[in-house]
């Protein structure tokens, strides 16, 4: 029963808290990815993939609601270094996702958010046997929302990517991670 109450409690505060105004918004990061898995085996060789990936950036676009509900699209690009037995390369990944958070108020001018994010992640490698390979990716973030001025919003985010990438020669290569974003939102 009181596992019961905990949950209700949670749901009550998630869904029940005071918003702001309805909006669009378009949201442009930058930021650090981190790979799960820097040790694998790609295109048939032994590989380490260099687990702080460069040129992470992100777009995003949200329709928010009056409720704190927001939906849209997200759009993420990140590179990875990668060393085989004799051979070096890069790993890019690029993802393509349908997002839902919820967003709260607890003060004015600041916006704490959860969401979820689904789509399909492009993982593209180069320099050691390339191929391209397509596969799902999921993702699970959270993060604050500054907004200072009534159209302009300084954007945090922590995002936990589950990305077992596509299969190229017949390997995944998993490019799943944890990342730290910033960058501004404009609300129209």
């Amino acid at each position: 029963m009181a596992r019961k109450l905990i949950v209700l409690a949670l749901a009550c505060s998630l869904f029940g808290s005071p918003v702001a105004r309805a909006q669009d918004a378009l949201i442009l990061s930058i930021g650090a990815m981190h790979l799960a898995h820097d040790q694998q085996t790609v295109a048939g060789q032994e590989g380490v993939l260099q687990a702080g990936a460069s040129g992470a950036y992100g777009v995003a676009w949200e329709k928010r609601h009056y409720n704190g509900i927001a939906y849209g699209a997200e759009y993420l690009v990140y590179n990875n270094a990668i060393n085989t037995a004799g051979h070096s390369g890069n790993v890019a990944s690029r993802l393509l996702m349908l997002t839902l958070k919820k967003y709260h108020r607890p003060w004015a001018h600041i916006y704490p958010y959860v969401g979820v994010s689904a789509g399909l992640a492009d993982t593209s490698l180069s320099g050691v046997n390339g191929g391209t390979g397509v596969g799902p990716a999921l993702e699970v973030d959270g993060g604050v929302e500054f907004e200072w001025a009534h159209s302009l919003g300084l954007y945090t985010e922590l995002r936990g990517l589950y990305v077992p990438g596509g299969v190229i020669y017949g390997t995944r290569v998993n490019v799943s991670g944890v990342g730290l974003y910033a960058g501004l939102s404009l609300l129209f």
